[in-house]
């Protein structure tokens, strides 16, 4: 793994984790596109600044990150407490105008960054957007979760699978 490749990308997390949006925002080309879609520093700018409006204390921990070439992909848990509404659509876009539920959200999510010369040109996520929307009491969960093998670990599967309902 290299560190240099990862190095932006822990300024930028290391930036959201301040609430900074000017260093949120710093690891970033001038022509950076998030989810395909040219934003720029300004746009990520305003990406953080959103977050906070509707996490006032999230925070983001890196769990596993690896490097291949000009790529560093990273697991990371978004932690922190609806308390307000963004004006744009982070997270989704599933958040604006919801009246904050005061609930605390714990998320995982995979962040794919392209970095050129020190520089962040390109990112993408994955997040468990459903699984928000559930701690957020926003949707209700279709199954309880001893029986969501998609969250319950290797027990909840092993029991799904003596049950004869995989």
């Amino acid at each position: 793994m290299t560190g240099g490749t990862l190095d932006p990308v822990r300024r930028h997390i290391d930036g959201a984790n301040r609430h900074d949006a000017d260093a949120f925002a710093a690891p970033f080309a001038v022509n950076a596109t998030n989810h395909g879609r040219p934003v720029g520093r300004e746009g990520l700018r305003r990406v953080g600044q959103n977050l906070w409006a509707a996490f006032p204390d999230v925070h983001f921990e890196i769990d596993t990150s690896v490097v291949q070439g000009d790529i560093a992909m990273c697991e990371m848990t978004m932690t922190g407490t609806h308390l307000g509404s963004p004006e744009m659509g982070v997270l989704g876009g599933f958040l604006v105008g919801v009246r904050p539920t005061g609930r605390a959200v714990k998320q995982l999510q995979m962040h794919l960054f392209r970095i050129v010369a020190g520089e962040i040109t390109e990112h993408r996520a994955v997040r468990d957007d459903l699984g928000l929307m559930e701690q957020l009491g926003l949707m209700e969960a279709n199954a309880p979760p001893e029986e969501d093998i998609s969250r319950g670990g290797s027990d909840a599967s092993t029991r799904q699978m003596q049950q004869g309902r995989t």
